[in-house]
């Protein structure tokens, strides 16, 4: 009986020395997540307070403004934009950036801008202004309107500055199918330019009025002239030099001659203010 009793003795003592040293493994373990933990949270608050500070620190307050790139957009009306955000909080570090980027592209003739920090209190601003490449006629009056098909304000002293033709058809809407429809018409105003200058012809600078409603059919007046004149989507300037060619002949013949068509390959439409004749 006693010797069951010692095997018995032997068999339990291993059994609490392996629970011993699992239950001290578990609290070396807890020990070990406690402290990351606090060491975690006091490295946060640390990088709270730093960032609390610097975000507050009158050192950082922006002091110098540089900005570069502005041609037609005032000065002014960027540095209203820079206000805007500096009213919540004038330091550098803390101004939003990318916020201030989207503000100033909402500004007429704005197409894109980039803002830099320069430590410790200057802001640089860079504008890239749009490029009128043509006057439009809309509801409202006469605009610029640039490769994008954006239409432009403008005042009236600015329009005297440029020299462009002056289209017709662009849409005065900032509804995102009219900006692409004005888009597409102008790529095609573009490649009609295009056309007429190819090999040194520099036919554009005659070109008064472009009529782009109808994107397959391009119609233009000359200037100092009244006729009208279609030449489809096409071999602009080959058709451009077959107007001037018979014009001066169709306006002897057809004083009251309103439109040319040239669209078709071997006939001309040709319209007076009270006939219409196939040649």
């Amino acid at each position: 009986m006693a010797e069951r009793s010692s095997a018995i003795l032997v068999k339990q003592r291993p059994r609490e020395a392996g629970r011993s040293r699992t239950l001290k493994a578990v609290l070396i373990l807890c020990f070990k997540i406690v402290s990351t933990v606090a060491a975690l949270a006091i490295t946060a608050f640390a990088i709270y307070v730093a960032r609390d500070t610097l975000l507050h620190a009158h050192r950082f307050d922006i002091a110098i403004k540089e900005i570069h790139g502005l041609r037609y957009v005032p000065e002014s009306h960027v540095l209203m934009k820079i206000k805007e955000l500096e009213e919540l909080n004038r330091n550098l570090l803390a101004l939003d950036i990318h916020q201030l980027r989207r503000s100033i592209e909402l500004l007429p003739w704005v197409k894109e801008t980039i803002a830099q920090r320069i430590l410790p209190d200057k802001l640089v601003i860079s504008v890239k202004e749009r490029v009128p490449i043509a006057f439009a006629r809309v509801e409202r009056g006469t605009l610029l309107v640039d490769e994008d098909g954006i239409l432009l304000e403008n005042k009236p002293e600015t329009l005297s500055t440029f020299d462009f033709p002056v289209v017709s058809g662009l849409e005065a809407s900032f509804d995102a199918d009219a900006l692409a429809r004005n888009k597409k018409r102008i790529v095609l105003y573009r490649d009609l330019m295009q056309s007429l200058d190819e090999n040194g012809a520099g036919l554009s600078k005659d070109i008064s009025e472009i009529y782009l409603r109808d994107m397959g059919n391009v119609s233009v007046i000359v200037s100092e002239d009244t006729v009208l004149v279609h030449l489809g989507a096409e071999n602009f300037q080959e058709k451009f030099r077959r107007y001037l060619a018979m014009s001066k002949e169709l306006k002897q013949k057809y004083p009251l001659l309103d439109s040319v068509d040239l669209r078709y390959s071997n006939q001309v439409v040709i319209n007076t203010a009270n006939q219409k004749f196939s040649n």
